[in-house]
């Protein structure tokens, strides 16, 4: 948000006049609230780094948090949200293997704990359709827990004909033999 600020010094005070008509959570609040994090995350990290040089070890998060001179609950609230977000389905900058792969036992191991990622990985397969595709089929085959479907029902559900639900279905049966899906799900069966 700062680099916005420096480089689009217009848009900083387009973003401050727009915080004066909204309501809720306004614009100004969050960009000071972001602005602080990122204010507070510099300060963490420079500390940290000092405390390294100074007592030639890592520093431990007591000492960080007094030489920032903050509460330790604001130490951990602003550690928690600087964590990155890492998707399951990211690679690895290295390797480019996905990290869903290293969650898959070899050994077989624990049949529910297969049978979680079996279905973790169905969701996500299932979720890379169309919507409507999607539904069909968690609908059709029972994959949302209320048993299978006939054609009508489902159609009655979506307030579509059953042809348009048997043409769906279709679509996203093609789409689900694609190779790259199949091997996606092939990982997970024992």
């Amino acid at each position: 948000m700062e680099n916005i600020a420096y480089i689009y010094p217009e848009l900083l005070l387009l973003l401050n006049s727009m915080c004066t008509a909204s309501v809720g959570c306004s614009v100004g609040s969050c960009y000071n609230t972001q602005l602080q994090l990122v204010q507070i995350r510099s300060e963490i990290q420079k500390a940290k780094l000092e405390l390294w040089f100074q007592l030639k070890r890592q520093p431990m998060e007591d000492e960080i948090i007094e030489k920032v001179g903050i509460s330790p609950e604001r130490y951990h609230e602003v550690t928690r949200a600087s964590k990155p977000v890492l998707s399951l389905h990211s690679r690895h900058k290295t390797t480019q293997e996905e990290f869903i792969g290293g969650i898959a036992d070899v050994d077989g191991g624990d049949d529910r704990r297969q049978s979680a990622l079996l279905r973790l990985a169905l969701d996500d397969v299932l979720d890379s359709l169309k919507p409507k595709e999607s539904l069909v089929v968690r609908q059709r085959y029972g994959l949302d827990g209320k048993g299978d479907r006939t054609l009508g029902e489902i159609a009655g559900n979506l307030n579509i004909s059953r042809e348009m639900v048997r043409k769906h279905e279709v679509k996203a049966l093609m789409k689900l033999k694609h190779p790259t899906r199949v091997d996606y799900l092939r990982r997970y069966v024992v």
